[in-house]
Parts: structure tokens; sequence; C-alpha cells
């Protein structure tokens, strides 16, 4: 073999090598969502065992950590975050349940689910009323009665969100209404 020769040898097994480097990446890219998931699963399930413990505190964190585990299409992700709102707010952390409802919301927003989206940010501002942030609830109340004015919405889900809107408590519309 002369040394032309071989020099293009090796540059044409470098070549080769090059193009099927992105096909190694993409297959290695997809095996951590599978491990992500699994994980995201085990904590689920982890998180109801400590619930039955009475270890709201606990099992809220752990709700939260599957859910930031769990591709944004995938709706368990949207109900850990509620369930995380709904233990935080037994343990009485009201900031924690607060927070942990809108992001429930985004969730939601991210899957197109706007009537969700919507009575997920009406929870937060009842949480924020309770709390007495008059700026989160008008902000997560306008929040949700965007989503009530989306035009993809149907008319079923709109007049569901409105309705929840008027059975808030007055303070919480009063809220809603002025802006901060």
């Amino acid at each position: 073999m002369t040394p032309n020769f071989l020099s293009r040898l090796i540059i044409a097994g470098a070549l080769i090598a090059t193009i099927g480097l992105p096909a190694a990446a993409a297959a290695q890219y997809r095996l951590p969502t599978v491990t992500s998931s699994a994980k995201a699963d085990s904590l689920h399930d982890a998180a109801a065992v400590l619930v039955a413990a009475h270890r709201w505190g606990d099992a809220a964190r752990l709700h939260r950590r599957s859910a930031e585990l769990r591709d944004a299409e995938d709706p368990l992700g949207f109900r850990c975050l509620k369930e995380a709102a709904a233990l935080a707010y037994a343990a009485g952390d009201r900031s924690g349940a607060r927070k942990d409802m809108a992001a429930a919301a985004s969730h939601a927003l991210t899957r197109g689910d706007l009537r969700e989206a919507a009575f997920a940010y009406l929870d937060g501002a009842w949480i924020a009323q309770e709390q007495g942030n008059a700026r989160q609830v008008w902000e997560l109340g306008h929040r949700a009665e965007m989503l009530a004015d989306a035009p993809l919405l149907g008319p079923a889900d709109r007049a569901a969100i409105l309705a929840r809107i008027e059975r808030e408590p007055e303070q919480v519309q009063l809220a809603m209404r002025q802006q901060p």
C-alpha cells in the first residue's frame, strides 16, 4: 500500500465514523428518558407510601421531584404537582401549595389542557387569598380569566371556568379585578 492510499483510507474511515456518531448519540439520548420515567414512577409510588404514613411534607417533595423528571407531555406530571399542592396545603405550607398549583397550571398549559390549567390557577388564587397575597390572587386569577377567553376552549369548559370564578369568595373576585 502506498502512503497516499493509506492516508485516504484513514480519512474515509474517520468520515464514516463521524457520520455514524449522530445515530449513536441519538440512541444514547433515548436511554435517560426511560430511566427518568422509571425513577419518576418510583418516586410517585414512594410518595403514596408516605401519604399513608401521614408524612405529607415529604410526600409533597417526592411528588414535585417525580413531576420534574417527567416529560412535558406526561399527564402524570400534572397530577403529581396537584397532589404535591394538596399535600403541602395539608402540611400547612401555603406558599409551597400555591407554587405547586401554579406549576401544575404551567404543566397543563404545556400539554394544551386549558381547562385544567385554568382550574389550577384558580386553586392557586384561592390559596393566595387565604395568605392575604393580593398580588398573587390577581395574577393567578387573571391568568384563569384569560384562559376562559381562549378561542380553542369549548363553550362547556369556558362556562365551567367562569362559573368557578363567580363562586369564588367576594374578596377573591375583588382582588382579581384590581391591578397590583
